[in-house]
């Protein structure tokens, strides 16, 4: 028998088409086991394939496997192909710094979309019920979640991962699993009171449905349809935010933060976590939670002409004044640094990886050379004090620039030219005792560019160094 619910779910959400094969995603317990029944009997009336995955997470040995001898056991009375994979979830979830329930969850669709590739299956099945959605969305306003995550579990997600019981309550479960002789095993696990979603279904549910609403149940769930149908709208409006705005780059995806702050609040969100998708090839979960959004948001909106942000899904985010940029990986914040030059020679800067080279040359030859080069540059030897010194910034520094008049704060040489503040640190300055003779690849101070009074020129050059050495060459 087909319950009514599942039938309208399937066919209200378009679930399953003519000559679909499904890999069905089966625990052993009452809701899988009810839902390999239900597309058993859906497949005598439409032509589909099913496949049987079962996981075992390595975490209770003994019910494990008497829950892969169940299933295995009536998957092959049934004549459906049957797949076990067996996993150490204690080690995986250390391993990548998450819960043992997220490390599960991860584990197991890992393990389904591999069944689904090597059968080339176009659907994943999934045995959640409304009871489930209720707890769902329990926990997402407990752990405050935003829409995304009241919205609850979709009925089908990314047109593969499918929920045919979605609309179907637990006790329509247990009444067809006890009518029809569904065999099923009870996860220890789930009367665990350690675990925030079993408080919750446990004790918070019946404690409301006592207290306050006979109906609470059917409410949520009700409203999270409402959210969910509203959820859907956003989303298409946050997708075309995304295309207008979301540009690709060599290291990852950036937009012009003065378009940006056009958008709607909960659009920003959105596409922010659609780049951080997008970024990193895969969703966060259906709740779409992604640790450090709202810090992201919050730095966005504090007017900071520019900043660098880790996030901690292996994410990083950099503005640099209208331009936002958001790739892989994390950054490092330059430290401060000074070294001592040799002259005439080679000295190698280890905290920069860079090697300087000055020498003195004569006016011909540095006619001979091309002037714009933003790693060389041509001073007039005799007003500078030797030694030179390649350092760091420091509050404090100032300079003239060529061809202005006055000294300028060197900070704010650096606004004027955009120069992000996360980036100030790692400017080399050529120096000579306090003064500076140059803001290496911006510009040379005044005072000691090369005249038709001067008569020794120095030559100095930064390279970049495959293997950087120590001291001086």
């Amino acid at each position: 028998m087909l319950l009514s619910s599942v039938r309208k779910t399937i066919d209200r959400y378009h679930l399953l088409a003519p000559g679909d094969r499904v890999v069905v995603g089966v625990s052993g317990g009452i809701d899988s086991m009810v839902l390999l029944h239900q597309l058993h009997v859906y497949r005598t009336i439409h032509p589909i394939e099913l496949i049987v995955a079962h996981v075992n997470h390595g975490l209770r040995p003994g019910e494990a496997e008497r829950e892969r001898e169940l299933v295995e056991k009536e998957t092959n009375r049934l004549g459906l192909p049957f797949e076990y994979g067996l996993f150490d979830v204690k080690v995986f979830a250390k391993q990548e710094g998450l819960s043992l329930q997220d490390g599960a969850r991860r584990v197991r669709f890992r393990f389904l979309n591999e069944v689904r590739d090597r059968y080339r299956a176009q659907k994943i099945a999934l045995g959640h019920n409304a009871d489930d959605q209720v707890e769902t969305v329990l926990l997402g306003l407990i752990r405050g979640s935003g829409l995304r995550g009241l919205r609850g579990m979709v009925p089908v997600r990314d047109g593969i991962v499918i929920r045919p019981l979605l609309e179907t309550w637990r006790r329509e479960i247990e009444a067809f699993a006890s009518e029809e002789g569904v065999p099923f095993l009870v996860d220890s696990s789930n009367l665990r009171e350690d675990y925030l979603r079993n408080r919750i279904r446990l004790r918070l549910i019946p404690l409301i449905e006592k207290e306050y609403q006979p109906r609470f149940k059917e409410i949520v769930f009700r409203t999270s349809a409402i959210l969910r149908q509203e959820d859907e709208l956003l989303e298409q409006e946050a997708e075309r935010a995304y295309g207008r705005m979301v540009r690709k780059e060599k290291e990852g995806l950036s937009f012009r933060f003065s378009e940006f702050k056009g958008l709607l609040p909960a659009l920003r969100r959105r596409v922010l976590r659609k780049m951080a998708e997008r970024v990193q090839g895969r969703t966060f979960g259906e709740e779409g939670y992604l640790p450090g959004l709202d810090e992201i948001l919050e730095k966005l909106a504090s007017g900071a002409s520019s900043f660098r942000f880790s996030l901690r899904e292996g994410l990083f985010v950099e503005k640099r004044y209208d331009e936002v940029l958001m790739r892989e990986g994390s950054f490092e914040e330059p430290s401060s640094f000074e070294a001592e030059l040799t002259f005439p020679g080679r000295t190698v800067v280890e905290e920069i990886g860079k090697e300087v080279i000055l020498e003195e040359v004569s006016k011909e030859d540095m006619a001979k050379e091309r002037m714009d080069s933003p790693t060389r540059a041509w001073f007039d030897l005799e007003k500078a004090s030797l030694p030179l010194k390649l350092r760091s910034f420091k509050p404090g520094d100032r300079f003239q620039p060529l061809g202005v008049r006055g000294t300028q704060k060197l900070k704010e040489f650096f606004i004027d030219h955009k120069i992000p503040r996360f980036e100030r640190m790692g400017i080399p300055l050529l120096v000579s005792g306090e003064r500076i003779l140059w803001v290496v690849g911006y510009r040379i101070d005044e005072g000691f560019k090369v005249t038709e009074r001067t008569k020794r020129v120095l030559r100095a050059e930064l390279k970049d160094v495959s293997s950087v050495g120590s001291g001086s060459v």
